[in-house]
């Protein structure tokens, strides 16, 4: 009670504050689809002042700002998501129009993007697989870029120190014109991550990492009509697997993440709208089953995507679209089978208003693949606005995931003959919507079958392999909500979630019932102030519901100061009443910490 107490106390004494005006940027979307559809559907938006106040690893903002609940192998080691109960590879994280999932476990390392090379990040809650294709059945995560012109040129700097010997660096430039726009930046994470463990080894055992980001995208407007884009990602780092035990031999894990895409936007007219997109994304894993060895397990795909949308406003009241994506991968690795494999789709998707207050959205589609049986999905959606303050949404839909390259082509139990994991979903939801309040409420129903699950062969017990056996179905509440008033802003998301193994009827592992966050902010002329709360109730860490992890509170703290317009410094403190817990079963996180982060603009 006195931690609960001391964090509501926090964020009064923020909320009532002196007030003064907040001015926080829109966030741009440049995702051709999300801009036109999904209106059925929540979406919670995080622009770029709230990853400011995370500006590490994009774990941190979002588990701190929606319901999705993060499993961490500890601080900075890998990290999973669950999205209204599913697996984490049932979240597709798409970067700027593209699936960037990986094509060897189908989810992402969530660690190993930095928060801040996104202009912003848009969070939408339940099925995507008509435009995001595999993976989105949980909900789908859209890291943003943003193209500004006539800024001319603009360099920023960014360097910061934390406890367990934490460094980052990061510098930025910006060049723009009337038609061309230009960033290019690079930055670095790295910390020893020795802190201090509730267990007899006392610290957290090689548990070192560093990444490296590099960033360049680049805009030109050829004319009015027409405008060129071009995105590249470069990730690359090494990290140490914390030991769970003193006589544990140390691991390690090596990675070099290429992606580069090319975007074409043609818009002849308001009737019109075309967007093309020809993406390259290379994942290259070495594993190393002891670090002081040399011997590695490596793993490499490369994957070529061709994306098509179009869009004609037929009438007033009705427009069509197609979305077509080809997809060639290639992969190679000690442990695969198989190297290539082939896949298209089509998506055909209408839109219809009846009248000013209602609007109705209906999508198929179909995927072709020469290595796995995919299923025919579909959407069916409506919103419902008889006033300005509040709207009705619902939706149907039929999402799926494919079998990874790990599923398919894995030399010791890989099964060719795998076919696509399906979901069958339904929600429906509420907007509120005032001058400073907007609530958005979501009951949810996700019905899975078809899931891949590893089982003991029964031709050589010796190994597992993956079958299409398991079913699932999970339901729940969602709520999201922000309040803004002169200078202060609040958030928070409350998300309830029950999930049932249809086998044995026990919960699913990894998914807790409930997960509450709020976040206050405060602006005061040059001086900046935040805190953030984090609920998570307890888990079960096996099939039998026989082991837990207890449920845990979170609070950070968080403060900037601008010296000038061109001079800033920030502090944050992380796990304020060290809390000692667990999001993944003997994997403990750290205690308190602090981040100095001083930026410098020229």
């Amino acid at each position: 009670m006195k931690k609960l107490f001391l964090c509501f106390s926090l964020i009064a004494g923020i909320a009532f504050a002196q007030t003064d005006t907040i001015n926080l940027k829109p966030l741009i979307l440049n995702d051709a689809f999300l801009k036109n559809h999904y209106k059925s559907q929540s979406i919670i938006k995080l622009n770029d002042s709230i990853l400011e106040q995370n500006p590490n690893q994009l774990t941190q903002v979002l588990q701190a700002q929606t319901p999705i609940y993060f499993k961490e192998n500890g601080r900075g080691m890998v990290s999973s998501p669950s999205f209204r109960g599913t697996l984490a590879s049932h979240t597709a994280v798409i970067w700027n129009g593209i699936n960037v999932n990986s094509q060897t476990t189908g989810q992402t390392d969530f660690n190993l993007f930095a928060s801040n090379s996104f202009d912003g990040i848009l969070v939408k809650p339940g099925g995507g697989s008509i435009a995001y294709g595999t993976g989105s059945i949980g909900g789908t995560i859209h890291l943003l870029n943003k193209f500004e012109y006539e800024k001319g040129l603009q360099q920023k700097i960014n360097l910061g120190y934390g406890r367990y010997d934490t460094w980052s660096g990061k510098y930025q430039l910006k060049y723009s014109t009337e038609k061309f726009s230009s960033s290019i930046d690079y930055e670095r994470n790295q910390s020893d991550n020795d802190y201090k463990i509730p267990n007899h080894m006392k610290k957290n055992l090689n548990g070192k990492y560093y990444f490296n980001t590099i960033n360049g995208n680049f805009g030109y407007k050829i004319n009015p009509k027409n405008e060129l884009k071009l995105y590249s990602m470069f990730n690359f780092g090494k990290r140490e697997f914390p030991l769970v035990d003193i006589g544990s031999t140390p691991s390690g894990y090596e990675n070099q993440d290429y992606r580069l895409m090319t975007e074409w936007n043609f818009n002849p007219n308001e009737k019109w709208q075309s967007q093309l997109k020809l993406a390259y994304i290379r994942e290259e894993s070495s594993y190393f089953n002891n670090i002081h060895k040399s011997y590695s397990d490596d793993l490499q795909v490369d994957n070529y995507i061709l994306k098509y949308y179009l869009n004609h406003q037929i009438t007033n009241n009705f427009e069509l679209s197609l979305l077509s994506e080809a997809n060639y991968n290639q992969g190679s690795g000690n442990n695969l089978t198989k190297s290539d494999q082939n896949s298209i789709n089509f998506a055909l998707i209408a839109k219809y208003k009846l009248s000013d207050v209602l609007e109705y959205e209906a999508s198929i589609r179909q995927d072709f693949s020469d290595t796995f049986q995919n299923p025919f999905i579909y959407s069916l959606g409506f919103n419902y606005r008889p006033m300005h303050s509040y709207q009705l949404r619902g939706n149907v839909s039929k999402n799926f995931r494919n079998p990874t390259y790990n599923d398919l082509f894995w030399k010791t139990g890989g099964n060719p003959d795998l076919k696509s994991e399906s979901a069958y979903q339904f929600e429906l939801g509420n907007d509120f919507i005032s001058k400073n309040l907007n609530i958005q409420t979501n009951i949810f129903y996700n019905k899975l079958s078809d899931m891949i699950q590893w089982i003991p062969s029964s031709q050589n017990s010796s190994y597992w392999v993956p079958e299409n056996i398991h079913k699932a179905e999970t339901y729940g509440f969602e709520m999201i909500g922000n309040y803004k008033w002169n200078a202060f802003s609040f958030n928070t998301t409350y998300a309830y979630t029950k999930t049932k193994d249809k086998f044995n009827n026990k919960e699913l592992m990894y998914s807790p019932n409930h997960k509450w966050t709020a976040s206050a902010q405060y602006t005061y002329k040059r001086l900046s102030a935040f805190v953030q709360n984090i609920y998570t109730s307890k888990v079960f860490t096996d099939s039998e519901e026989e082991r837990t992890l207890d449920g845990f509170w979170l609070t950070n703290l968080g403060i900037n100061y601008t010296i000038t317009p061109l001079y800033s410094v920030s502090m944050r403190v992380n796990n304020l009443f060290d809390q000692e817990y667990q999001t993944q079963e003997n994997r403990w996180q750290a205690g308190t910490n602090y981040n100095i982060q001083i930026q410098i603009k020229f």
